[in-house]
């Protein structure tokens, strides 16, 4: 069975688990085919892109080969329940459009780059933050991006953020040393995405970055972040005050909605502000609404508020 696109559907996160190493090739085939490039795949999976296509084409090399298929196994299951839920069970994704939120992350991260600030960004979930940071770091010279999770160690970030420039070591500190001699002399900007998983301790040491180096440091993430940093004033001050540069989004609007669903609805004319309500400013729930309004629509049902509403409420989950 294929989609309306041509596209296999993909499988619900849970089945990552119980698949072999053929079918997950095929999934990160599928997932590519759908718009997630293999180097985001590999980074979530935290092995570089070189590693995921050697094993890809069973080339790697490594004698033991569980830790990367664990790991890619998580990696898939993340992309799967973070990119693909609330109904768009294709996978079907909006092609990237620079929406008020892309252009409020851009500034952010003009900001701290070429004046080598640290800086945050935040704001809830589903907004399309991680896009717009994804789209500057592959657009902008000299920046570095990376993501965090709960479960991530000080060294296991610094570890990433070295592979980004190209050095390794032995300890943390010897990453940080060679990190901020790589980033040194020239206009750098390291983006640290989902920050609201760092700790006190481990920003206190990704700030040495922008300290040695010069480099700029952007961290995006949701709420709890700029709520952490504001309540951690009084005893973490030295900390709290290295940051100079702050935004936060409240959701897409209108504007965002026309660019967006315009690129998949025909004509939208007359519903785009029901669109907007139902979304309640969430780019990801939009998308996954949109999408099932095009299934509607290419069956032959008319579209105006009534489907828009009774569509979203078929569509939302909580």
């Amino acid at each position: 069975m294929v989609s309306k696109n041509n596209q296999p559907p993909l499988p619900g996160a849970e089945a990552v688990a119980g698949m072999s190493d053929d079918e997950l090739r095929q999934l990160v085939k599928d997932i590519s085919a759908q718009g997630l490039s293999r180097n985001l795949i590999a980074d979530e999976a935290g092995y570089v892109p070189s590693a995921l296509s050697s094993w890809m084409t069973g080339k790697y090399k490594a004698k033991d080969q569980s830790a990367f298929v664990g790991a890619l196994k998580a990696s898939l299951e993340r992309l799967l329940e973070k990119r693909f839920s609330s109904g768009n069970t294709t996978g079907k994704k909006f092609p990237r459009q620079e929406t008020s939120v892309t252009l409020a992350v851009f500034e952010a991260a003009r900001i701290c780059q070429f004046r080598g600030l640290m800086g945050l960004f935040t704001g809830r979930g589903g907004l399309g933050k991680t896009t717009a940071a994804e789209m500057y770091a592959a657009k902008t010279s000299n920046v570095v991006y990376v993501w965090t999770s709960k479960f991530m160690t000080k060294r296991q970030l610094m570890i990433k953020i070295g592979e980004q420039c190209g050095v390794s070591d032995a300890t943390s500190f010897g990453i940080l040393e060679k990190v901020c001699e790589a980033l040194k002399s020239r206009k750098s900007l390291v983006i640290i995405d989902e920050s609201e998983n760092l700790s006190l301790d481990v920003l206190d040491t990704v700030r040495q970055i922008n300290d040695v180096s010069g480099a700029g440091l952007l961290f995006i993430g949701q709420e709890p972040f700029y709520e952490l940093l504001a309540k951690s004033r009084r005893t973490h001050e030295y900390l709290v005050d290295r940051f100079k540069a702050s935004a936060r989004a409240k959701g897409i609007g209108l504007a965002d909605v026309r660019l967006l669903a315009g690129t998949v609805l025909p004509n939208i004319e007359g519903v785009e502000k029901v669109l907007l309500t139902a979304c309640n400013g969430s780019a990801r729930f939009l998308e996954s609404l949109v999408f099932k309004l095009d299934d509607l629509v290419r069956e032959g049902v008319e579209l105006d508020e009534k489907l828009v509403l009774q569509t979203a409420d078929a569509v939302r989950i909580f």
